[in-house]
C-alpha cells in the first residue's frame, strides 16, 4: 500500500484522525463481544441502531434502554448514533438519540436536516452531516464545493465518502478534502474513499484535514473498512513517520 506519494500541495491542519469504530450488531451481546474485541483502539463508538433486530419497530422506551446499555459500554469514548431506515422512522430515532448519544450522523439527503441540527444544538449534541456516494467519485472541485454547501446546512463535523474506482480516485477526495480545509474558518471534516482502492485514505487522511477514520469490528459497516486493530496498526506505523 502506497502512502508516501500522497501529500497536499498546500500546508493543511495534519493530526492523527480518531479512529471510529463502527459497530454492524444486530443485538446487545454482539455489541458487548464486538467492544470486547476492539474497544481498545479506537477514541468513538458508531452504534449503527438501524442494524439491530426490530429496529424499524423501536419504541422510544425501547430504544433509549439498548442506547443506554451501548453508552455504558463505551466508557470515557464517545458515542455516535446513526440510523438508516425511512425517513420518518431515522428522525423519530435520531431525535431520542440526542438524549443520549455525544454526536448523531444526519444524511445530506434527510428533508428536516437542518431542524434536526438546530435541535441537537440546543441540546448540547454534536451533528455528523454525511454525504456518501456509492456509485462513483466526485471531481476535486466538487468535493470541495460539497464541503461548503454542508457547512451552510449548520453541522459540526462534515463527512463526504465516495467509492473510489482507482488511485487516482483516491487523489480526488483528498485533494478536496485539503482544498476546503485550507480555508479559513473551515468546519472539522471528514474524508473517505471507500473500497479497496481507497483505503490508504483511511490512513493519511489525517494530512489532509480529516479528523475521523472509520473501522470495522468482525464485519464491515462500508466498503474498503479495515478492522479497528489494523487501521490502529497502520496508523501507529504512518503518523509515528510523520513527526
Amino acid at each position: 500500500m502506497k502512502l508516501n506519494f500522497l501529500r497536499p500541495a498546500k500546508e493543511t491542519k495534519k493530526r492523527r484522525p480518531e479512529i471510529c469504530l463502527s459497530l454492524n450488531c444486530s443485538s446487545l451481546s454482539e455489541v458487548v463481544a464486538e467492544m470486547a474485541e476492539y474497544g481498545e483502539y479506537c477514541e468513538i463508538i458508531e452504534w449503527c441502531a438501524g442494524r439491530m433486530e426490530g429496529a424499524e419497530n423501536y419504541s422510544k422506551e425501547a430504544f433509549l434502554i439498548d442506547a443506554e446499555n451501548v453508552k455504558k459500554l463505551c466508557g470515557k469514548k464517545k458515542l455516535l448514533i446513526s440510523f438508516k431506515g425511512d425517513e420518518i422512522m431515522t428522525n423519530k430515532v435520531l431525535r431520542w438519540a440526542m438524549d443520549v448519544a455525544d454526536i448523531i450522523n444526519i444524511s445530506t439527503e434527510n428533508s428536516e436536516l437542518e431542524r434536526l441540527v438546530r435541535e441537537a444544538r440546543r441540546k448540547r449534541v454534536k451533528t455528523l452531516i454525511t454525504y456518501e456516494n456509492f456509485e462513483k467519485m466526485l471531481t476535486k472541485n466538487e468535493i470541495a464545493e460539497q464541503y461548503l454547501k454542508m457547512e451552510k446546512r449548520g453541522g459540526d463535523i462534515l463527512k463526504v465518502a465516495c467509492q473510489a474506482a482507482s488511485e487516482v480516485d483516491t487523489y480526488c477526495v483528498l485533494e478536496g478534502a485539503a482544498a476546503y480545509s485550507q480555508l479559513n474558518g473551515a468546519l472539522p471534516i471528514v474524508a473517505i474513499a471507500m473500497g479497496e482502492e481507497g483505503q490508504v485514505s483511511r490512513i493519511c487522511a489525517g494530512d489532509f484535514g480529516s479528523v475521523i477514520s472509520w473501522a470495522c469490528g468482525s464485519q464491515p459497516t462500508a466498503p474498503g473498512q479495515f478492522n479497528a486493530r489494523q487501521l490502529a496498526k497502520y496508523m501507529d506505523n504512518y503518523y509515528k513517520e510523520e513527526k
